[in-house]
């Protein structure tokens, strides 16, 4: 049985008391507001920033009414609750695609004056969201900033004796404010080790990065389109297969002596068409073999993906300063297209999240052949894979969007003010699929927009309509079902 593990085997685990967005300092730790309103004045600033010429076409008032209900539906925890605040948020008679924009403000961004370096542990949902965060002094909640996501190494915790709690903050917030002291435009993140589970590939693993990024987009003003993972040896492998599975949230990937190496991470290179990975390796590295790099970075050539790599020779497997410095700067200069007019997808995981990338999602395979269920060596549970790979390559310009789909059945494309042109017909065309086609209105949608952040995390995209592809052959006697608001099946 494939094994999908890191090579890093190591023991113990790291406790922490609990602590809610408080600063790290030897004397006691104060708290942080997270609930306080802020000012009218300020919000109506950030508003004005993200909707530009759009401003215009809402009052203040209008503004003053919506924001309180953003924030009810997200704090909402049953269906009924949801509906009801739609309905609210509809009869504001506010265009959904300025709602939507306005998602990702957050009402009770504190101003965390001065910066610092803060420790967050809160359990959300299912998950335990464990994270250091390094704001830096001239933060400044009315502008999106970068996030840089740094994965810690192990090697600090492993000593003998291990740090305790008290120590081990300290080692994180030294390196955090040795980053912010580098590059003080930038907000850091440093999801805290489980050794347990490490950065996975188990879930929890992989949680334990991806929901500190989500959460922290609540405590920071973050912007969506330049957000970066950084990882060197354990980290690297995990920036590897988080970049591969989480593509969407990412501008680009810092991999420093890692590699993917299994076939399940692999088939989903093609995935990083709107993601640069920025690979150093070094031909003397004994613990990571070069060969590793350069076969991942030969196959993004040949799918003639953007890859920036530097292979140096004698440095071994630790990057000096200068190595480090030039592949941050790299790494940084990479902004994202939130929705760019290419996308492509390719997966043998039956995961719902791990099938979406920008603004497309596959629903199932026609054929996924056997699963294969699969034991982690580090970490928690178990990973289920197809034997059958699904894929989809799909483009968009001037209101009609073209796709090629191998093995799916569902297919749901999302669209957007910024994507299409809401008042023209739009026209899907599925290659050498013409029942699939598509063409008509669609009709910006609230309830569609606000669920679909409810599943990839609320402000990071927005999408206002959606048309379900059932691309699975069906019989011509079978009745086809009508158009549903916001969200159209077509077959």
């Amino acid at each position: 049985m494939e094994n999908p593990c890191y090579a890093l085997c190591v023991v113990a685990r790291i406790l922490f008391a609990l602590l809610i967005l408080a600063p790290l300092a030897p004397a006691q730790p104060t708290s942080v507001p997270t609930n306080e309103r802020m000012p009218t004045d300020v919000l109506l600033k950030i508003d004005q920033q993200e909707l530009g010429p759009l401003y215009q076409k809402v009052t203040p008032q209008q503004l003053e009414q919506l924001h309180p209900l953003i924030e009810q539906y997200f704090d909402a925890r049953t269906t009924t609750e949801r509906k009801n605040i739609t309905a609210a948020i509809e009869a504001t008679k506010i265009d959904p695609n300025i709602v939507g924009r306005l998602c990702r403000v957050r009402m009770n961004w504190p101003a965390l004056s001065g910066g610092g370096v803060f420790y967050i542990n809160e359990r959300i949902g299912p998950h335990d969201v464990a994270y250091f965060l390094g704001v830096p002094k001239s933060y400044d909640r009315t502008k999106p900033w970068p996030l840089v996501i740094r994965l810690a190494p192990a090697e600090p915790f492993v000593t003998d004796p291990k740090p305790d709690a008290d120590r081990t903050a300290k080692i994180y917030t030294d390196w955090i404010k040795d980053e912010l002291a580098k590059h003080g435009d930038a907000i850091v993140l440093m999801p805290l080790l489980n050794l347990d589970e490490l950065y996975g590939p188990s879930y929890k693993g992989m949680n334990s990065v991806i929901q500190p990024m989500l959460h922290a987009a609540g405590r920071v003003n973050i912007d969506p389109a330049r957000v970066y993972l950084v990882g060197h040896s354990l980290g690297a492998h995990a920036a590897w297969n988080l970049g591969l599975h989480y593509t969407t949230y990412f501008a680009a990937l810092d991999i420093m002596a890692g590699s993917a190496s299994s076939d399940w991470q692999r088939l989903r290179l093609m995935n990083l068409r709107n993601t640069l990975p920025v690979v150093w390796h070094d031909r003397a590295d004994k613990e990571v073999k070069v060969g590793q790099a350069q076969a991942l970075v030969n196959a993004l050539k040949r799918m003639k993906i953007d890859i920036d790599y530097t292979e140096t020779a004698n440095v071994g497997h630790v990057p000096n300063d200068e190595i480090i410095e030039q592949q941050y700067e790299k790494m940084r200069a990479r902004t994202r297209s939130l929705y760019p007019t290419q996308v492509a997808l390719q997966s043998n995981r039956p995961d719902t999240m791990f099938n979406r990338l920008d603004w497309v999602q596959m629903y199932q395979p026609i054929n996924p052949g056997q699963d294969k269920r699969m034991l982690f060596n580090k970490g928690t549970g178990t990973m289920v894979v197809l034997e059958n790979t699904f894929s989809v390559q799909a483009a968009y310009g001037g209101n009609r969007i073209e796709a090629i789909a191998d093995n799916v059945d569902m297919l749901r494309i999302y669209v957007n003010d910024q994507m299409v042109d809401f008042s023209k017909p739009v026209t899907i065309v599925i290659a050498k699929n013409p029942k699939a086609k598509f063409e008509g209105m669609l009709k910006p949608d609230i309830d569609t927009m606000l669920k679909d952040q409810l599943f990839l995390g609320r402000g990071w995209r927005y999408f206002t309509a959606a048309v379900d592809l059932e691309l699975r052959p069906q019989p011509a006697t079978r009745p086809v079902r009508s158009a549903t608001r916001g969200s159209i099946i077509v077959k």
